[in-house]
């Protein structure tokens, strides 16, 4: 199967969403105002966040079955894929049952909003809880039709979600001028529907007679325990910022930060895009000789479309930010942006050697990593964003995928060198 197409594919997945993107947030913005939506852009940080809250399984059903869909035994097959699916139904429902009652009843508090608005916000928090179960149940449905290699589908199911995203708080709004319980709600359903689908598209092996096998869930859970420390503390330093600046500057200041955040991060499509078409081809490479190739030549080409992106985006993030919202939101955040779009080129960089890591099977090496970085992390984004406002915020950031990008890359390098195959 080509890379150009499976990788036409995952940008397909994510570019409708964007698009989505560009089109609603000005509207959601302006009918909710900075507070309301500063709430909205918790939520979908929260349920991008706990949406990992699958122990790994998406990530490691896609090394797993990439393996074994070689090894012709259809049965095996199918055991790990209905034992990997059990499992993110048991973690999103802990997953669901940490927000409802941990988060929840402190959002309000939390994140400074006004009183009249703390029940409301509450309950929104409550209903999104409920999202986490058909959010990590998809992301092992995702996972399994990637090591498939049905880039079709999976970014089919992908671009459905993101695109719903953005634009059910849109429709809600239009429909019922935007309570924010609400839009949970709506979004809840939205999940649903997603996962529902997700489980349509893989029936042949859900539904096989193979009996549920525990011990399937061993490889899962050996591969899936690293993965899931890096997708705990990888979102919360991608997206875990906007609660640590909520609470030093007030959620009103947020969307300055998160609106350019997110926007930036929707960029990161042709690095995800590429290394997700990879990842099953490089576990499946015969020789080291083969995945150096692979690793050095996409490498350079992360690089160079990245670095011409990052630079257009810096060059007309003002305009486009001044028509998009406006001119005086654009005046106000145009340093973050082009910290952030410095910050995101490393960051793109860096998804090349982490990928590798993963298809080597070694995730382990990705968690210490940011198990060490979210210490110092912590400590940057808290201090900067004192000292230098919502820009201090972005600095830490960029530094901290810059060290991150630097020890992935000697990571994967010094693995090759000792474990030649």
């Amino acid at each position: 199967m080509s890379l150009r197409r499976d990788t036409t594919w995952n940008l397909a997945g994510s570019l409708v969403p964007l698009v989505a993107a560009v089109v609603t947030i000005p509207y959601v913005l302006g009918k909710l105002g900075n507070e309301a939506f500063g709430i909205l852009a918790l939520i979908w940080a929260l349920v991008g966040y706990f949406g990992l809250f699958d122990l790994g399984t998406g990530r490691a059903l896609t090394y797993e079955v990439s393996k074994r869909a070689q090894g012709g035994d259809s049965r095996a097959l199918e055991q790990t894929i209905r034992a990997g699916l059990a499992l993110t139904v048991a973690t999103g429902f802990f997953g669901t049952v940490l927000v409802f009652f941990a988060i929840a009843p402190f959002a309000a508090t939390w994140f400074q909003v006004r009183p009249e608005l703390g029940p409301v916000v509450r309950s929104a928090f409550e209903i999104t809880a409920w999202a986490i179960v058909p959010t990590t149940v998809t992301s092992g449905v995702r996972g399994t039709l990637e090591g498939f290699k049905r880039f079709p589908e999976s970014n089919l199911n992908r671009g459905a979600i993101g695109t719903l995203m953005f634009v059910v708080p849109a429709a809600t709004i239009w429909l019922s001028q935007g309570d924010l319980r609400l839009i949970a709600e709506n979004l809840l359903i939205a999940r649903i529907a997603v996962c529902a689908m997700g489980i349509v598209q893989l029936r042949r092996h859900i539904f096989a007679m193979a009996p549920l096998c525990l011990k399937e869930m061993r490889p899962l859970i050996n591969f899936g325990i690293w993965v899931t420390l890096s997708g705990i503390i990888s979102p919360l330093m991608v997206y875990g910022d906007r609660f640590l600046v909520s609470y030093v500057l007030g959620a009103h200041a947020l969307p300055l930060y998160a609106i350019p955040q997110e926007a930036l991060q929707r960029l990161s499509i042709v690095p995800v895009a590429l290394t997700s078409a990879l990842m099953p081809r490089l576990t499946a490479a015969p020789t080291t000789a083969s995945i150096v190739t692979m690793y050095k030549a996409n490498l350079r080409r992360i690089a160079t479309i990245m670095l011409g992106i990052c630079a257009l985006a810096a060059t007309l993030a003002h305009p486009i930010l001044a028509i998009w919202i406006s001119g005086d939101f654009a005046d106000q955040s145009i340093i973050i942006v082009w910290i952030l779009c410095f910050g995101l080129w490393v960051n793109s960089i860096a998804q090349m050697p982490s990928t590798l890591l993963h298809a080597l099977g070694r995730p382990k090496t990705t968690a210490l990593f940011h198990v060490a970085e979210l210490v110092v992390y912590v400590g940057l984004v808290l201090g900067l964003s004192k000292a230098l406002g919502l820009a201090g915020a972005a600095l830490a950031w960029t530094l901290r995928v810059s060290g991150d990008c630097v020890l992935l890359h000697l990571a994967a390098r010094n693995y090759l060198v000792a474990h030649p195959r």
